[in-house]
């Protein structure tokens, strides 16, 4: 008889994710998960198959967890230029946040393991397609209601603003400066009014 899972997998992911977000995928030994996650080696193997399974599932949860936030500051309003604005605040606020100085899983994986693994390189490349498409939709919608500057092209406007985002992650990983996050946000999305 198969054994059932006795514990919550959304639990253990978030866990995970913290440990290899402090220690980086090379820094995080199983002993760290297993403490952290308060599994056995044995359920981990069963469950992830190994370090890098609960690594690769926890960082799909990580940018499933983003991508949920950013939807629904979205959803807060029908304007498309305020609604880029609130995908910058959101993510000032989530920097803010990071007491430990963490910083994004995301990035800071792809800065430790993209040149050498392959699918992290690939979940973050379809992230970043994905929230630049975000964006250029939005700027399409915002020339087209006349709320945003048609200099430049949506695509363009995305890649830029996309751009903007990961800077503002990497800026505030070391530095979470409100007023330095704030006056970069408010230079980069003035390309809107142009």
């Amino acid at each position: 008889m198969p054994k059932t899972k006795q514990f919550d997998e959304t639990e253990v992911l978030q866990k995970a994710k913290e440990v290899f977000c402090i220690k980086g995928y090379n820094g995080t030994s199983m002993d760290d998960l297993v403490q952290a996650t308060g599994l056995s080696r044995s359920s981990i193997y069963d469950t992830f198959k190994d370090k890098y399974g609960l690594f690769l599932k926890s960082l799909t949860y990580y940018t499933c967890v983003q991508k949920e936030g950013l939807e629904q500051q979205c959803a807060k309003s029908e304007s498309p230029k305020k609604k880029i604005r609130s995908i910058f605040d959101y993510t000032i606020k989530d920097i803010l946040a990071d007491k430990e100085g963490k910083g994004c899983l995301m990035i800071n994986m792809t800065m430790e393991l993209g040149a050498v693994d392959k699918d992290v390189l690939n979940l973050f490349v379809t992230g970043m397609e994905e929230m630049e498409q975000v964006f250029s939709t939005l700027m399409k919608e915002g020339q087209t209601k006349g709320e945003i500057s048609k200099k430049f092209s949506p695509k363009a406007l995305g890649r830029h603003l996309y751009n903007s985002l990961v800077g503002l992650r990497v800026t505030g990983k070391p530095r979470p400066d409100v007023q330095v996050l704030r006056e970069t946000m408010n230079l980069s999305l003035s390309i809107l009014d142009e």
